[in-house]
């Protein structure tokens, strides 16, 4: 678990206390995106191209819904959909991104903007043909961040960023797209309260800028920028309530590769985000290898699974695939077998959660619990528990705290291993007999015999207890398939 963090005032200057109970920081964010529709893409979408073409060895992640607006029947894209970020191709040309996309059964695309010249209204007028030719909507325009030194003491500098800025502003509503993302400055040119004041009025004034032209604005959290830390996060949506307190205008762009690599906890960052994110990177990282980074999804150690159910519950959109692949396009292919049934898993929509499947994570984790590797269990469990926002997060927690209760039996602390039991029987109970196929009413028997036994042990002869006598987790029908643990962080 996550511990409290100390009394301290965060980067911004406000005092986030109250956001660092475990409560606060691990509870998943509202939804703060309107479920889009094909309409929405504006001119760039064909919309005879959803759902997109197979790919071999790979089904698309939903069916076409169809609505009727109108008396014309349209269809709709899927509430979550795998998109691409032409960063992942480069150095492939931005205007032959469209084309690619296209060939890998990818049509929301996020543009990377790369030079000064791309810019450009007339760059943005071949790019929007192309993007229309292949039948692709555009949903991002990502700026350039070298270009924008909007703190720069330097005038003309500070000057002719906002000049491309108002550049980038046209372009995009010229391609349809909705979403200006930005990393902010780095984090070097924040030092004092009067730079992160200069940098909330330039956020305020960009994002007006952007209100005024029918779009948004998306700070991303970039390991090495201004919104590194869950920290960070936290002032600076406190700040921009100030200024955007219903969060029509100005958000940020979620990337948990970029999370991980400052430190920080994916969940939380996408917790503290609030409600606010307009866009989301998916790529990964090896954390044993620093070199190993910006990888497509399913390459490094990631916990998708886990982290696909949490960004559900925040954000409707595309995922921007955004590892660099550049001309090795196969590896999207892959990518997308990957990532594909993670996905119709978390849009798969059931009355009961008892009644679902159990998340990889959870089966992995189960799979720990039953070889006796209780620490390694924590960790698989953990990360369900921190993407899942309904009541059904308490059966997660209460295994894993009855693992940790056994884990901390075997380490000879017999006051922790009580207190654990006995909160993970509590909440595991509340699920008996039966929930995700598991016999969870026969756990929570089980544990309490041994709890009972931990207890006639007493802290003197704690040692005596033979851990063989721990309970397993059963299932009550057919044993599910539990992943391959290369697949679970």
């Amino acid at each position: 678990m996550v511990p409290s963090a100390p009394r301290s005032n965060n980067a911004f200057g406000r005092n986030v206390d109250s956001f660092w109970s475990i409560d606060a920081v691990s509870r998943t964010a509202g939804d703060a995106g309107v479920a889009p529709t094909a309409a929405a893409g504006g001119e760039a979408c064909s919309r005879e191209r959803w759902p997109p073409p197979e790919i071999e060895g790979c089904s698309p992640v939903t069916e076409a819904r169809t609505a009727t607006r109108g008396g014309l029947r349209v269809l709709e894209p899927p509430r979550l959909r795998l998109g691409l970020s032409s960063g992942a191709l480069f150095p492939t040309a931005t205007e032959d991104v469209p084309d690619a996309a296209a060939r890998a059964g990818l049509f929301d695309l996020e543009i990377m903007l790369q030079t000064p010249g791309e810019y450009a209204a007339s760059f943005m007028r071949e790019l929007g043909s192309r993007g229309r030719a292949a039948g692709c909507r555009i949903h991002a325009v990502h700026l350039w961040q070298t270009l924008h030194p909007l703190l720069s003491p330097y005038a003309r500098r500070a000057r002719e960023g906002r000049t491309l800025f108002a550049r980038a502003i046209d372009g995009t509503v010229d391609l349809g797209g909705k979403v200006i993302v930005w990393h902010g400055p780095k984090q070097d040119e924040l030092r004092s309260d009067d730079d992160r004041a200069r940098f909330l009025d330039a956020v305020a004034d960009r994002g007006s800028a952007c209100a005024a032209a029918g779009l948004r604005l998306a700070i991303e959290n970039v390991s090495w920028c201004a919104l590194a830390s869950v920290r960070d996060v936290l002032a600076f949506a406190a700040s921009v309530q100030d200024f955007d307190p219903r969060g029509e205008r100005i958000g940020f762009a979620f990337d948990p590769f970029q999370a991980d690599e400052a430190g920080a906890n994916p969940f939380m960052m996408l917790s503290a985000m609030q409600g606010r994110i307009f866009d989301v990177h998916l790529s990964d990282r090896r954390e044993a290898d620093p070199s190993r980074r910006h990888l497509p999804p399913g390459e490094g150690d990631l916990p998708w699974p886990a982290l696909l159910r949490a960004i559900s519950g925040a954000y409707s959109g595309p995922l921007m695939l955004e590892g660099i692949v550049g001309a090795e396009t196969g590896r999207l292919d892959a990518t997308r077998r990957f990532l594909d049934p993670l996905l119709r898993e978390v849009l798969a929509e059931t009355e009961t959660p008892c009644d679902a499947t159990p998340p990889q994570g959870l089966l992995e984790g189960i799979r720990l619990f039953n070889a006796g590797e209780y620490y390694a269990c924590h960790e698989a469990i953990e990360h369900e528990w921190h993407a899942e926002a309904r009541p059904i997060r308490r059966l997660y927690q209460g295994i894993l705290q009855i693992g940790v209760g056994f884990l901390h039996a075997l380490r000879g602390n017999h006051p922790g291993a009580l207190l654990l039991l006995a909160d993970g029987i509590e909440k595991t109970v509340e699920f008996a007999p039966v929930c995700l196929g598991i016999e969870t009413g026969r756990l929570a028997a089980e544990s309490q015999a041994a709890l009972d036994r931990l207890r006639e042990l007493g802290p003197e002869r704690i040692r005596e207890f033979d851990v063989e006598t721990a309970p397993r987790v059963h299932f009550a029908a057919k044993q599910p398939v539990f992943p391959p643990s290369s697949e679970i962080s």
